[in-house]
């Protein structure tokens, strides 16, 4: 994982601690529910997946898309019984706007491996 520092370029390379989510539904996901959500004529169909498996009494992932294409509507992370992360997913547009994005800049091909302060230094 590249973290870079938007004004300066400054930016550094960082093994990730965590596996990469890739915002779909895992192969050994458990189905959880299907319901609509929306009003009479605004109706759309979900399904509620989880990580949770039939030995464990809880779940630290819960995921929710549409029936149709599979959009994700909301994701939730949990830890010790505490949720740590809920992502809702609204206004989704199909594409790529600018795939450049994706590119670092330059001065990532020097990067150290060490992550940069989260302090915001004026």
């Amino acid at each position: 994982m590249f973290q870079i520092e938007q004004a300066t370029k400054q930016c550094s390379k960082i093994t990730l601690t965590e596996p990469w989510d890739p915002l779909d539904i895992p192969q050994n996901a458990t189905f959880e529910d299907q319901y609509s959500i929306g009003g009479p004529q605004e109706k759309i169909t979900v399904q509620e997946w989880s990580d949770r498996k039939s030995a464990r009494s809880y779940e630290t992932w819960i995921g929710i898309y549409t029936v149709k294409d599979c959009y994700p509507v909301q994701e939730t992370f949990t830890k010790n019984y505490s949720v740590i992360l809920s992502t809702r997913f609204f206004d989704i547009q199909l594409g790529i706007k600018d795939p450049s994005v994706f590119i670092p800049p330059s001065t990532c091909q020097t990067a150290q491996p060490e992550r940069m302060s989260e302090d915001c230094s004026w």
